[in-house]
């Protein structure tokens, strides 16, 4: 092999800048072979080691820097970060509202409501308009949130609509009734725009940068002439076009959508997931006069598919927009401890927000909750 050589003025041989980065490099990977090396020696001997006072933080660390090749894989893409000035962002938020429905015992007995306002308020940094529907007491979510949630309770004749094969239909069913319950909120008036999420999704980036971003390719506010609603693309498009875990409405020309979608789950009873319903929707576009417009799932979605890759997101703080968790099939592969990690992280929560153990399971015990019928 022949060595190349890089002379100074006084003569001497220096080595060129590529050999001393590339000696360097191997230093560091000595190194850390040896600390892995030393800390699996260590760990061998099991009956010294006090795991109890470890903290699932440091374990979390610990499995991130010793298995950092076989974990680099995960990373995923960097989110879409659309530039916002302060007067865009007071636009987006005088004519955009959240809307959100919690329904069911599971729901009122869990914080996964709260859990997904927080994560909007704080690393979604969405400070608009909140209108929740649900069927819980009205005392349950009394004093829990700011004055710019709206908490609606859900009309007794919508709630008994109920001759469905799968029970948690007729809860779904609430989302095609979104402007319905908006247009009784003289409050909601000057709201345009509605962005529906399921209370399982944590809001991981600034909200307006997404919808800033899906605006841009899909035109989606300048087609107020056509009756559209957008959803993402399902994870298994073999069986359903769209998911229903997100959706943009536009409060003066989507109802055509929301009503045909609506026709489609009381005319398909025994339909297990909403989804089928809208794929009725899809198959009918023409003589329903309305769009069904799917949007791709790129980086702005993400499902948690694995203690490797929350691991890995949690020391990286690399969160996407849309974070959907607990209900997800995906969500079944992460252990709990990894997800309440995770959960802390993207909450930002503090170390007294921490430690209340309020957030990161998807129910709380029964006994601490506010539910009465």
């Amino acid at each position: 092999m022949m060595i190349h050589k890089k002379f100074n003025k006084s003569g001497l041989t220096t080595p060129p800048l590529k050999a001393i980065v590339a000696l360097a490099a191997l230093v560091i990977v000595v190194f850390t072979i040896s600390f892995d090396a030393s800390s699996i020696t260590d760990s061998s001997n099991s009956s010294s080691l006090d795991l109890s006072s470890v903290s699932p933080r440091d374990l979390l660390e610990y499995q991130i820097h010793s298995n950092k090749d076989r974990l680099s894989k995960h990373i995923p893409n960097s989110p879409h970060h659309e530039e916002v000035s302060s007067s865009e962002k007071a636009k987006f938020e005088a004519d955009s509202a959240i809307a959100l429905i919690s329904f069911g015992k599971e729901a009122a007995n869990g914080t996964l409501l709260e859990q997904c306002i927080l994560s909007l308020r704080r690393r979604g940094e969405f400070d608009g308009k909140v209108m929740v529907i649900t069927d819980a007491p009205r005392e349950r979510y009394e004093g829990e949130f700011d004055e710019n949630v709206i908490i609606l309770k859900a009309k007794e004749e919508d709630i008994l609509y109920d001759h469905f094969a799968a029970p948690a239909i007729k809860y779904k069913r609430f989302k095609t009734l979104l402007i319905d319950y908006m247009d009784d909120v003289p409050e909601l008036d000057p709201i345009e725009w509605i962005y529906y999420l399921d209370i399982d999704i944590l809001v991981g980036a600034p909200f307006i940068t997404m919808a800033k971003a899906l605006n841009k390719k899909y035109y989606i506010r300048q087609r107020f002439g056509t009756p559209s609603v957008y959803m993402f693309k399902d994870p298994d498009p073999d069986k359903y076009a769209l998911n229903s875990g997100f959706i943009i409405i536009n409060r003066r020309t989507s109802d055509l959508c929301l009503d045909a979608w609506r026709n489609a789950i009381d005319t398909h009873p025994d339909a297990g997931f909403d989804q089928a319903s809208i794929n009725h929707v899809i198959e009918n576009e023409n003589s329903n006069h309305c769009k069904m417009v799917g949007l791709d799932v790129e980086d702005y979605l993400t499902y948690p598919n694995g203690d490797d890759e929350l691991i890995h997101v949690i020391f990286e703080k690399h969160f996407s927009p849309l974070i959907h968790i607990f209900n997800s099939c995906f969500a079944k592969k992460v252990s709990p401890e990894v997800m309440g990690e995770f959960v802390a992280d993207v909450l930002d929560l503090n170390d007294s927000e921490r430690e209340e153990h309020k957030y990161g399971k998807s129910v709380i015990h029964p006994s601490t909750a506010k539910w009465s019928r």
